[in-house]
């Protein structure tokens, strides 16, 4: 794939300056990673969304994007009769077994379907995953974040090492879904992490405010 986890996590410490809200910034490299993945899976993927600079992806999408809109689907170049679908979810407080049946909606023609890809911002409880996987053997893909609280001094290193203040760094609401979820403080730096074979390695960090 061409996107490594050191190109990618240098890219999102470059966005922390960024002038536009850091939901659309964070879907753009998202969605950007994936579809360079799928490509190189051998899906027929456009060379036009892979050159969409992020100013036309907030044209496109908005500046708070809604999930439900990036979803991707592509047929694979060898046998345009196989696709994968891509459905991104959206922050909420947990996703459950009721959840999936909004994915399952968004699949216009299940025979065809070669792959599903469940991009997800919040925790997904084991029965959830499990009806996913049942329903869609041997086809599903889920790729979570892995969230932790830094301590004090982490979190002055990061900023000393990037030279940067606190202000500066991607916010997170205090309101938001997943701080509420996990009961997360004002002025509480959260590093996460993207897994799940998209990539080995995808960290990004959100200050708490």
């Amino acid at each position: 794939m061409a996107t490594n986890a050191n190109t990618t996590a240098g890219e999102c410490l470059t966005a922390f300056s960024d002038n536009g809200t850091v939901e659309s910034s964070r879907y753009f490299h998202a969605r950007r990673t994936v579809l360079e993945m799928l490509r190189d899976r051998g899906y027929d993927v456009p060379d036009s969304e892979l050159t969409r600079s992020l100013a036309e992806f907030r044209s496109l999408y908005g500046r708070i994007p809604n999930a439900e809109t990036l979803r991707i689907s592509v047929s694979l170049r060898s046998d345009p009769s196989k696709m994968v679908l891509v459905v991104f979810m959206g922050p909420v407080d947990i996703i459950k077994k009721q959840t999936l049946k909004s994915i399952h909606d968004q699949i216009p023609d299940k025979g065809k379907l070669n792959g599903l890809l469940v991009i997800v911002q919040s925790k997904m409880t084991s029965y959830a995953k499990r009806e996913l996987m049942e329903s869609y053997p041997s086809k599903v893909e889920i790729f979570e974040p892995k969230y932790e609280v830094l301590t004090a001094d982490e979190k002055q290193a990061l900023l000393m090492k990037h030279n940067l203040e606190e202000k500066q760094l991607p916010l997170m609401l205090k309101t938001e879904a997943i701080a509420r979820y996990h009961g997360w403080e004002k002025g509480q730096v959260v590093k996460i992490t993207h897994t799940g074979g998209l990539i080995h390695s995808l960290v990004t960090y959100r200050c708490v405010v």
